[in-house]
């Protein structure tokens, strides 16, 4: 049996990037690794700069989610203001302020999914240093604001955080959605084959940049994830 802390992460904006970019910022169809564990940490506190802490927290939970709403793509757009290459990067901000002269001004356009809402589960490691129950306290009493993807996409309620025991994910989710099981499209995404039970197999992967590594300086690495339909169909998400 696995403990496994589930959620309800419902918001009317949603934003996954996993791919850089000042032009065009998209959105994946299902949260990230790297903006779940972000949900998690700014719930217990743990600062950005924080390498120790946001490595230990990454290190205690396997996640999973189950999409009820996928919600609807929606674009925004802004402008941003950046110095020209030549000039070479400034060392501070008040350096950049003194070029305004030069300054150029460049459109952005950013995805969003519109009315998502997705349980998520947070699967405790054996060598957890973060439990779960710690984790469950701090999403009812969070330190900082939450979000969903994006500082601009706050949760739209409650997480109502449940600690489950359970053989699988699939069915932490089922006793947690409980009569509301059938609702939504049902598709899984698990990191790790084993939450998943052996009757859903075979099964299709891909490979997602999500894996937080440094989040002062934005870097991700590579993981595979699975994905499958709660009721056991297999689910087209594409090979590698």
């Amino acid at each position: 049996m696995t403990t496994f802390l589930v959620v309800t992460c419902a918001a009317p904006f949603a934003s996954f990037g996993e791919e850089a970019g000042n032009v065009e910022r998209g959105t994946a169809a299902r949260p990230t690794r790297s903006a779940l564990l972000g949900l998690a940490g700014a719930a217990l506190g743990i600062e950005r700069t924080d390498r120790e802490g946001q490595a230990a927290l990454g290190r205690s939970f396997r996640i999973a989610t189950r999409t009820l709403r996928p919600g609807r793509l929606t674009q925004d757009f802004h402008t941003f203001q950046s110095l020209p290459g030549a000039r070479g990067r400034p060392a501070t901000r008040r350096d950049a302020l003194s070029h305004r002269g030069g300054l150029e001004t460049s459109i952005t356009r950013r995805s969003y999914l519109a009315d998502v809402i997705f349980h998520v589960a947070y699967a405790e490691q054996p060598d957890a240093s973060v439990i779960a129950a710690d984790l469950a306290k701090a999403f009812r009493a969070p330190r900082f604001v939450l979000s969903l993807g994006r500082r601009s996409c706050p949760l739209a309620a409650p997480l109502a955080p449940r600690e489950i025991e359970a053989a699988d994910v699939v069915a932490a989710f089922r006793i947690y959605a409980g009569e509301t099981w059938k609702t939504g499209s049902g598709d899984i995404a698990v990191e790790d084959e084993a939450d998943l039970p052996a009757s859903d197999r075979p099964r299709r992967s891909h490979i997602r940049l999500d894996e937080p590594v440094d989040r002062n300086a934005w870097l991700f690495s590579a993981r595979r994830e699975w994905l499958v339909a709660a009721s056991g169909e297999e689910r087209m998400a594409g090979d590698d």
